[in-house]
């Protein structure tokens, strides 16, 4: 299957950055390419969430199980139903000081044709390449922009 990880240094102390990742249902608000966000279940450490983001003009739609640990800064996701027959991967922050976090954003896939995936797999690495480091930096310049300094406190999962 193939993997896309992308990384950005967000200038927020990693409680803050942390806080913003799992505010997920603020992301439609955050980044255009996401269309809606819900959280249809939580527990201690999970949640189940369903999706629609546009990837290079395809309406995507899932249900994903995502997995926080707040002591390692990790947030394991994968699909649970969609349109693709794998898609799960992790958020990893690593506080680089007080100030700033570098956010590891990862992505594995497998669309489910074998016979196209030759030709599929590139087109679809390159639009989830692209849609991950606009989330990361959708993320980053919420630290950047003096007027959206506050940073919501996310439901807990």
């Amino acid at each position: 299957m193939p993997l896309v990880t992308v990384e950005e240094v967000i200038p927020a102390p990693a409680a803050d950055a942390w806080n913003l990742i799992l505010d997920i249902e603020a992301y439609p608000h955050l980044m255009e390419h996401v269309h809606s966000v819900h959280i249809l279940e939580q527990g201690p450490g999970y949640r189940l969430s369903e999706w629609e983001v546009n990837l290079k003009g395809c309406v995507m739609r899932w249900v994903e199980r995502e997995e926080a640990d707040e002591e390692k800064l990790r947030i394991n996701y994968r699909q649970i139903k969609g349109e693709m027959a794998a898609f799960e991967g992790y958020w990893q922050l690593e506080p680089l000081n007080d100030r700033t976090t570098k956010v590891t954003l990862a992505v594995q896939f497998d669309i489910g044709i074998p016979l196209m995936s030759d030709m599929l797999n590139p087109v679809a690495e390159r639009a989830l390449r692209d849609n991950s480091l606009r989330v990361l930096r959708s993320l980053a310049s919420r630290f950047n922009d003096p007027a959206s300094q506050k940073v919501p406190t996310p439901h807990a999962v």
